[in-house]
């Protein structure tokens, strides 16, 4: 697709609904990783939001995506990429649904427009730079009244062959109280433990993700965390290094720049 099947971490837009029926939740999230040329950052943003906002609006409308939106990296890693895009997904019969909808988008548009725009991303984009991530959500907060968040908290680990199921019970027992706790004061939005759908990043298992209101919401969720004392963060401590490889955890910061 021009377009692309634009996507994170991630991760878990919901729309708003009548208070009596609770919003849908996400099941997979569409993440591709994009890399823009220096100088192009700025106009790359505006070009990915603008050629594909219309499409996303009937996408929405129609109930067939939960949300969508673009991010760059406020913390820096080693990794390259300068921009992410998620999208919030019930299920595959969604993503089958988001392709039909650029191409027929695509197809509205003439051949001479159709190049115009690919000749627009081949010039901000480092050729062959594009990374896809699907991840499948294990574990989630309930539906957010957070409309425009501004940063995604990312956590990525290797956990052991085998003791998936350790970590998902080390995670409800220790990550889902505190993270609802933080949710509760309006601090975080959407949050949760997603495991790759399709791996095609080998360097992490388990991702765990939160969309924050600002960055005192990381404030909110120490002192939460240091409320637990000393022997239990020691114990929870203890049991995530053994169900993981600690060398390979890494953490990351990335600000919002569009939404919808």
């Amino acid at each position: 697709m021009r377009r692309t099947l634009y996507a994170l971490i991630a991760l878990s837009l919901a729309t708003a609904t009548l208070a009596q029926t609770p919003p849908p939740m996400a099941q997979l999230t569409w993440i591709r990783y994009y890399q823009a040329n220096p100088g192009k950052e700025m106009e790359f943003t505006k070009m990915l939001s603008e050629s594909s906002k219309d499409v996303f609006a009937k996408l929405i409308a129609d109930k067939k995506v939960l949300g969508w939106g673009i991010a760059i990296p406020m913390s820096h890693t080693g990794e390259p990429w300068t921009h992410v895009a998620y999208v919030a997904l019930s299920d595959w019969s969604a993503v089958e649904a988001l392709m039909q909808g650029f191409e027929a988008a695509d197809a509205k548009m003439s051949a001479t427009d159709l190049k115009k725009m690919d000749d627009m991303f081949m010039a901000a984009l480092k050729p062959n730079s594009i990374h896809d991530v699907v991840i499948h959500h294990i574990s989630q907060g309930l539906p957010s009244n957070m409309n425009k968040p501004k940063y995604i908290g990312v956590d990525t680990y290797v956990i052991k062959p085998g003791r998936g199921e350790d970590a998902v019970g080390l995670f409800n027992e220790w990550a889902k109280p505190l993270f609802s706790d933080v949710a509760s004061k309006g601090k975080f939005g959407p949050w949760g433990l997603s495991s790759q759908e399709m791996v095609t990043t080998p360097g992490w298992t388990h991702m765990v993700w939160y969309f924050m209101n600002d960055l005192t919401a990381l404030d909110e969720a120490n002192a939460a965390q240091m409320g637990l004392g000393p022997m239990k963060l020691k114990g929870y401590d203890v049991r995530l290094r053994d169900m993981s490889e600690p060398d390979k955890h890494q953490g990351q910061i990335l600000r919002i720049v569009y939404q919808q």
